[in-house]
């Protein structure tokens, strides 16, 4: 019987592991649906959501494959009894595994050092390049990330294929409106005027345009700046559709030159600043 049960015991790990590995995989879904149930308040408190997110996804990607290795050797060891030959044959499953699955280690090893160096995490929405797609991480595993897009569509793209990542920070833009006019009070209303009036579907402003700045500049001419903030992809409706609604209500009577509109991060503008020596 003991004879018996030594001869079996690989196979009892290896059920051990894959109902291991089960258990982990459940508990990690647990996990994730808490974490997207929550709904952080601040910008620190949504940056480390991020990681967790990123982190509790690399873990259940790590462990279809960790458990898949370790069937392998269990099996080898079954088949090759002796310790020599077991670990010969663990070595030599391994080695094959390795020539066979070339991409599938580059892949791995591309989306490792991707996560080490935090080039983005699930929740950053990013462009991945070459492929040019565009979106929301959903998913981030060792092997693949998906995007989807804001229209719902789904990409998975192999890590290995990945050679740049640009990520937008704040998940969405941030643009400055100034107008130069002669009429500060109307140009306020035409800005507020238009955030009234921003569509209320899908394709809309995640922030009406308000004014935050007026600024006598002398002779009669003011500056009028508002903000406004949209998702990233739907930057027409600040470059287009916000700069024909205010020429359309101002005129030329009153608004001295056409609307800039501009988006700009002044913490790295800052830091441009601080590094120009301009003579």
């Amino acid at each position: 019987m003991l004879a018996l049960f030594g001869r079996y015991d690989g196979v009892l790990w290896g059920l051990v592991v894959i109902l291991a590995a089960i258990v982990a995989s459940r508990m990690l879904k647990w996990v994730v649906g808490r974490l997207e149930a929550r709904h952080p308040e601040g910008e620190s408190e949504l940056v480390r959501l991020r990681r967790s997110e990123t982190a509790v996804a690399l873990l259940a990607t790590a462990i279809p494959y960790v458990a898949g290795i370790a069937v392998l050797i269990t099996i080898a060891s079954i088949l090759l009894p002796s310790t020599a030959a077991a670990l010969g044959g663990s070595a030599l499953v391994l080695v094959l595994v390795g020539f066979g699955a070339q991409r599938f280690l580059m892949d791995v090893i591309a989306g490792t050092l991707i996560a080490f160096e935090r080039w983005y995490g699930v929740g950053d929405f990013v462009r991945i390049e070459p492929a040019q797609v565009t979106g929301i991480v959903e998913q981030f595993g060792f092997r693949t990330t998906v995007i989807r897009s804001l229209n719902g569509d789904r990409t998975y793209v192999p890590n290995s294929q990945i050679i740049a990542a640009t990520r937008s920070p704040r998940g969405y833009r941030r643009y400055s409106i100034e107008l130069l006019t002669s009429d500060p009070e109307e140009a306020r209303r035409a800005i507020e005027g238009v955030g009234r009036r921003a569509p209320v579907g899908e394709a809309r402003f995640l922030r009406p345009p308000q004014v935050v700045e007026e600024r006598e500049l002398g002779e009669g001419t003011w500056l009028v700046r508002g903000q406004a903030d949209v998702a990233p992809t739907m930057e027409w409706l600040a470059e287009g559709l916000l700069v024909g609604a205010l020429k359309a209500q101002l005129g030329n009577d009153s608004l001295l030159a056409d609307p800039i509109v501009y988006t700009l991060d002044e913490g790295t503008f800052s830091r441009y600043e601080r590094r120009v020596l301009v003579r």
